[in-house]
């Protein structure tokens, strides 16, 4: 061994003492509102938190710099650089070190959860010690309080309440029944919704790289039971709505044990972290429970107060119409943060009720069921109720992670509503004009134009069904007995 490799190894000898020094002793601890157990501080965006870190175990010179690693939702305000001196209490104690206080300023910025992390640096050999020698500070960033939120809350639930009362007493509950008799098309809508979506979220959730928080936001939507928008685009879609409206029933049913079992299984790996996110079960069986009653309440006055349940077909209408128009007018300003959402919160919100209407229509065909009720799977399937989602991360998980999983089932709301109009808006064209995407262009204007041989001019009936699309018009059979 020469004698360059001898001093090299002294000096890593005493580099390593050096950190040994300070990474093997230091405590730290913070106040106020810092929990040992939870790692965390919160502070409100636009204001302003003087956290008090204690550090004790310094041995020699050190400074310590903080910096946000998110600078997005919070910054270190004023002085971010400490330099600190080891201190001896007591001549017979060289060892017993003091405890050296500092205080620092956050000031939030926008709501998310981030980290504060801490450099740490020996002065005396200038060199940077390793990252975890101060663990990083959980940083929580919530929204300010207005009461705009709560009214939006209790008026969105209140909608929910009446909407599902509307619900019970508005369903034709003898065809259900007969769908429920040959339940087929109702089996293979609950599979898609309970078993294909979720894991369909928590595959767009891990591809897309999805943060926690949005990722359980796309969990709690794939698990949702149907609703309105599956029904009415059903409908302007001219399918099965009856088996529709059945698996909207049976699936409101149906949630009240699955929905918190799939948040639980999908989305226990992102809750690792931020032990906030973990499955509320208590508070999510509440929920449903309070959904479940008013669809009872429906069909018990359906069937035992007919006086009752015309007075409630008549104002329920006009009540939820009002009530659709106060949540919008209250939400979009309580919401309008969920727009900031990362770029890939937006694609998944956008992809997910794609791939779940294709893996619906897919399930039903393999289970041989005809074209308009494979649809009708498809949409129940990709169009879940989102409102339900957003109501149930409003009323279950605590603040700020109620307000990031929520930006999940606005956006999804949002698109799905615009890819449903863009689909019926599609089918409608193509009732409309029949024939005309598929036209030669080189064709004459009258050969591109469907022919009509009735007396009087008039043009074919314009209320033509799905199963239509493709059948002769009267014109061309009476055309054809003719020829014959």
């Amino acid at each position: 061994m020469t004698m360059a490799h001898v001093t090299v190894l002294i000096c890593l000898v005493l580099l390593t003492g050096h950190l040994s020094l300070v990474c093997g002793t230091l405590t730290v601890s913070y106040s106020p509102g810092y929990s040992e157990e939870s790692e965390w501080v919160t502070v409100t965006a636009g204001e302003y938190l003087i956290v008090n870190m204690t550090i004790s175990g310094i041995e020699s010179d050190t400074q310590i710099e903080l910096k946000s690693q998110h600078p997005d939702f919070f910054v270190v305000g004023g002085n971010a650089t400490f330099q600190l001196m080891p201190t001896v209490v007591g001549i017979e104690d060289p060892d017993l070190m003091a405890n050296h206080s500092l205080s620092f300023v956050l000031q939030g910025i926008f709501i998310g959860i981030g980290n504060l992390t801490f450099e740490v640096t020996n002065i005396a050999s200038n060199v940077d010690l390793p990252k975890n020698t101060i663990n990083p500070l959980r940083v929580k960033v919530l929204q300010k309080p207005s009461i705009l939120s709560s009214i939006f809350t209790y008026t969105l639930v209140v909608f929910l309440f009446v909407a599902y009362i509307s619900m019970g007493v508005n369903m034709k509950w003898r065809e259900v029944w007969k769908r429920l008799r040959r339940p087929w098309g109702v089996i293979i809508g609950a599979v898609s919704q309970f078993i294909v979506m979720p894991l369909v979220a928590y595959a767009v959730a891990k591809i897309a790289n999805l943060d926690n928080e949005s990722a359980v936001g796309l969990i709690v939507i794939a698990s949702c039971p149907g609703g309105y928008v599956s029904n009415v685009i059903t409908l302007f879609m001219e399918c099965d709505l009856v088996l529709s409206i059945t698996m909207t029933a049976v699936s409101s049913f149906i949630a009240f044990g699955l929905m918190p079992l799939n948040i639980f299984l999908y989305g226990r790996e992102f809750t690792t972290e931020n032990e906030s996110l973990e499955t509320p079960f208590s508070n999510l069986v509440i929920s449903l429970i309070l959904l479940v009653i008013p669809i009872l309440i429906g069909i018990f006055c359906y069937y035992k107060l007919p006086k009752v349940t015309k007075i409630l077909q008549i104002v329920l209408r006009p009540i939820s119409l009002l009530l659709i128009i106060i949540s919008l007018g209250f939400g979009i300003p309580v919401f309008i943060y969920a727009f900031r959402a990362p770029p890939e919160v937006y694609l998944a919100s956008i992809v997910l009720p794609l791939i779940g209407s294709a893996f619906g229509v897919l399930l039903a065909k393999m289970a041989c069921l005809d074209n308009l009720s494979a649809i009708t799977v498809a949409i129940e399937t990709g169009y879940q109720n989102a409102l339900v989602g957003l109501a149930l991360s409003q009323l279950s998980y605590p603040q700020p992670e109620a307000d990031l999983i929520a930006r999940g089932p606005c956006l999804y709301y949002l698109f799905s509503m615009i890819e449903g109009t863009a689909i019926v808006g599609i089918y409608r064209l193509m009732k409309r004009f029949p024939g005309k995407p598929f036209a030669n262009p080189d064709s004459q204007s009258e050969e591109m134009l469907p022919q009509n041989d009735d007396a009087n001019g008039d043009a074919p009936p314009a209320d033509v069904g799905l199963t239509n699309l493709t059948s002769p018009s009267k014109a061309e059979q009476a055309a054809a007995e003719e020829a014959n």
